[in-house]
């Protein structure tokens, strides 16, 4: 989903924010913010590279989703590689968290 795109959504329905996630993969630097539509997961994407919109830390991503009026978020960390934990291999743990 690209940023306008959402913009544009979130203006016409302030009352139905669609449920958004940031994603931090186990040992990346950068995180991704993923946005819920009909129950699939869509990157969000700059508007005029369509490239999936990276950021360098959680207050990059505060800032940005606030401006578009999202409130909160999901933080989401994946590692697949956990020997430890679940079988399942999309392991992830997941925080909410207030923008």
């Amino acid at each position: 989903m690209k940023l306008k795109q959402l913009k544009n959504w979130i203006q016409a329905h302030p009352d139905n924010v669609p449920h958004c996630y940031v994603v931090a993969h186990a040992g990346g630097a950068q995180y991704i913010v993923e946005i819920e539509v009909r129950h699939q997961l869509e990157p969000l994407r700059d508007d005029k590279t369509d490239e999936v919109m990276h950021f360098d830390n959680v207050e990059q991503i505060s800032a940005k989703l606030k401006k578009l009026g999202v409130k909160k978020a999901t933080m989401r960390l994946l590692d697949p590689y956990d020997e430890f934990g679940p079988a399942d291999p999309s392991c992830k743990e997941d925080m909410e968290i207030s923008l």
